[in-house]
């Protein structure tokens, strides 16, 4: 394994492992037990995750251009398979915000 093929590897290992710190629900949400809120708040982060994907397959589809050449530190198969990488974990954290969503958004407790 390449060395920045492996750093990529230990990156993305990194972000899957701590979630909650990269982002989470405003706390006062919570601790006003703000079920439409949070669903809201769901709502606009499975649609920025999915925003994200979409950047990753842009630059997907530039790595798998013909044209394009990497650097030599790196192969377009390395480039390719981080933006796959990235588009799973963006589309699966997007799947469960929307999955919480849906969970808040079924109780009915809001905040004025």
């Amino acid at each position: 394994m390449s060395p920045s093929l492996f750093l990529s590897v230990l990156l993305i290992a990194l972000l899957m492992t701590m979630p909650g710190c990269v982002s989470g629900p405003p706390t006062d949400l919570i601790i006003r037990d703000d079920h439409r809120g949070l669903a809201d708040w769901y709502q606009h982060e499975a649609v920025r995750l999915r925003g994200n994907a979409d950047e990753m397959r842009r630059m997907k589809k530039q790595y798998d251009n013909p044209l394009f050449q990497p650097s030599p530190k790196e192969t377009k198969e390395e480039l390719i398979a981080h933006c796959e990488l990235f588009i799973k974990y963006y589309t699966q954290a997007a799947d469960e915000a929307d999955a919480l969503a849906k969970i808040h958004g079924q109780e009915d407790k809001a905040i004025p």
